[in-house]
């Protein structure tokens, strides 16, 4: 059972994230700061997905220390943030709060090999 990254500072999405993903088949390591995702064994993560605003730190700024380290990890921004949008398709796929469809769609063709769908 693939395991994803999820890190949000908001405990509604990462509970309604989480159990979405859970519901899908896949373990999920929910983690609420930049600090307590470094932490995390990336050996064992399937992909990732990263609030881009969080209290101690970028998303942006923690997805690229996991491309650092890990550079075929699949991260992909949630947020509900518009001013951050554009930086942070720059950087992968963004997926707006509060709609997790699309996010969990992404998850589930990443982590099966498949090319994730990006909208």
């Amino acid at each position: 059972m693939p395991t994803v990254l999820l890190v949000d500072d908001s405990p509604l999405a990462r509970h309604t994230v989480a159990r979405r993903l859970r519901a899908e088949g896949f373990d999920v390591r929910a983690e609420d700061t930049v600090a307590a995702a470094r932490t995390v064994d990336l050996s064992t993560i399937a992909c990732a997905a990263i609030d881009v605003d969080l209290p101690d730190g970028s998303g942006l700024d923690l997805a690229a220390e996991i491309a650092a380290r890990h550079p075929s990890l699949p991260v992909a921004f949630f947020t509900a943030s518009t001013d951050d949008l554009d930086l942070a398709a720059a950087n992968g796929p963004v997926f707006r709060k509060p709609d997790t469809d699309a996010l969990v769609a992404w998850v589930r063709g990443t982590a099966s090999g498949q090319p994730p769908p990006t909208k």
